[in-house]
């Protein structure tokens, strides 16, 4: 969990997207439950993140993850998922949620994770700027690496840059830095 909320501190909203490409799966694997694995299972652990995106102010790109996520994995009942832990989980989110991002820590100076690593609007605007010039094979700006990911992402999801184009744009300014 902690890996994930820190990806999308770090990347922003298109690291929910990501996290969906890497566990969306057949239903029979996103559904299962296994408490011995490390990783929640697929289906909570991609709403688990669209709940931080929520909760750092990103809510309609929230909505629009968790009306996706939904689509696809449409009944929750249909896997191994003890219904303890369905009937459960939108208040364990929150809280889970807040305890690990949102709540201040005496090692982070009396801080929340969220403040350390900040994303919001801001970040996101250099993102989206980061992805037309992507897009057009100019050089990105300033912009930190860590948000290459999210630039590529809406480069290609907003249909600016075809995909093997803007791959070929995100590794060239990938292995230039």
């Amino acid at each position: 969990m902690l890996a994930d909320m820190c990806a999308l501190l770090l990347g922003g909203p298109q690291m929910v997207g990501a996290l969906m490409d890497v566990v969306g799966r057949a239903p029979a694997m996103v559904l299962a439950y296994n408490h011995r694995v490390p990783h929640p299972t697929p289906l909570l652990r991609t709403l688990i993140s669209v709940e931080l995106l929520r909760r750092i102010g990103f809510a309609e790109e929230a909505e629009r993850y968790r009306r996706t996520w939904t689509r696809i994995y449409p009944n929750p009942r249909a896997g191994t998922i003890p219904d303890a832990v369905l009937k459960t989980f939108p208040q364990a989110c929150e809280l889970a949620v807040d305890a690990m991002c949102l709540q201040p820590y005496p090692s982070l100076g009396n801080t929340s994770l969220a403040q350390v690593i900040r994303f919001g609007p801001k970040e996101q605007y250099m993102i989206e700027e980061a992805a037309r010039r992507l897009a057009a094979g100019t050089d990105p700006g300033i912009i930190p690496a860590r948000f290459l990911i999210g630039a590529a992402r809406v480069a290609v999801d907003t249909r600016i840059a075809r995909p093997g184009t803007e791959a070929e744009n995100f590794y060239k300014e990938l292995t230039r830095r």
